[in-house]
């Protein structure tokens, strides 16, 4: 019988191979833990129980679009995949866009979101590491706009043509970036179209956004007016606040109307819970009572004490005709 041995040179150059392999599998491992690690920061000592979690508000300085993170006062946190963004309503339970899109490379080319403000809340989560330990951030929820900047004062210079108005004098137009959706409202907190300015030049307007100064334009994000939609041969109806306690049981609804083409405010406002009807002339919900309405400037205030059930909507209309609808802001 025969047998087969390996050459000493040959097991040298196997034994040599293997361990290049080992090493090269080794610095692969290496890097990867470093690529998982590049959002931990070294720190001191781990968190206790009551310090696992944070809150940044800050400028954002910088994002890593692969690893899908942002930087603002400077620390790094992670957005995970299943999270979305928030840029329209902070106060909002899910976001509204995903961070792909937020941080989408033409959108970027044309106004980037590094220079402006992020709020975002999440967990902290610590390990051990050789050195020390090392504590990393994970979001939960994540706001981000291009600034808040704000001007208040007299609305004038509607231009219907080219989509502008003036607040102040200054240039506003309604921002055009589909990331940061705009809301142009009336004194209902109903969304209108700049053609719905004209006829309220010189009254007071609210507009939040960012300001250019390149353009000496102010591009809005909501800005709120004291526009009063009516139609022809009717009053106008705005429910300017709607608040329900479940604590007391009690509804608070007031509001504002305007006067018809012959000059006259209603008397009084029914006001219904539940919104508009299907053809929004009136209201679909019961009456739960009516609310005079002041002479001299159209204002009204409505309070249910002992309410058997807070609506999540309420109507009023006015018989000469004008109808709003305004969803209750429910609170203990």
């Amino acid at each position: 019988m025969k047998f087969a041995f390996s050459s000493p040179r040959a097991t040298r150059k196997s034994f040599k191979l293997g361990l290049l392999m080992a090493a090269m599998m080794f610095m692969a491992a290496v890097q990867a833990a470093a690529q998982q690690d590049t959002t931990c920061t070294a720190v001191s000592s781990s968190p206790t129980a009551d310090a696992s979690v944070y809150e940044v508000e800050g400028k954002i300085t910088a994002y890593d679009r692969t690893n899908r993170t942002i930087t603002a006062n400077g620390m790094t946190f992670t957005i995970p995949a299943t999270l979305l963004v928030k840029t329209a309503d902070l106060d909002a339970t899910v976001g509204n866009i995903t961070f792909e899109a937020l941080t989408d490379p033409t959108a970027e080319a044309s106004r980037s979101i590094v220079g402006g403000s992020v709020i975002s809340t999440g967990n902290i989560t610590s390990s051990a590491t050789t050195t020390g330990n090392c504590i990393s951030f994970v979001a939960e929820s994540v706001y981000v706009e291009f600034a808040e900047n704000v001007l208040a004062g007299t609305l004038s210079n509607v231009n219907v043509t080219d989509n502008s108005f003036r607040v102040n004098g200054v240039l506003v137009r309604m921002n055009t970036d589909a990331r940061f959706p705009h809301k142009l409202m009336d004194a209902g907190g109903n969304e209108i179209a700049i053609s719905n300015l004209v006829g309220f030049e010189g009254t007071l307007v609210s507009a939040e956004g960012y300001f250019d100064a390149t353009l000496n334009t102010l591009f809005g994000v909501a800005v709120e007016t004291e526009v009063i939609v009516q139609q022809a041969g009717k009053d106008g109806v705005a429910i300017t606040f709607a608040q329900g306690r479940t604590g007391d049981n009690e509804l608070r609804v007031s509001g504002t109307n305007t006067r018809n083409a012959q000059n006259v405010f209603a008397a009084s406002v029914a006001i219904h819970a539940g919104g508009l009807n299907t053809t929004a002339t009136g209201c679909a919900g019961p009456q739960v009572g009516s609310a005079a309405v002041s002479q001299l400037d159209g204002s009204w205030s409505f309070r249910q004490r002992n309410a058997s059930t807070i609506p999540t909507k309420v109507c009023a209309v006015s018989p000469l005709g004008g109808v709003a609808e305004r969803v209750v802001d429910i609170r203990n």
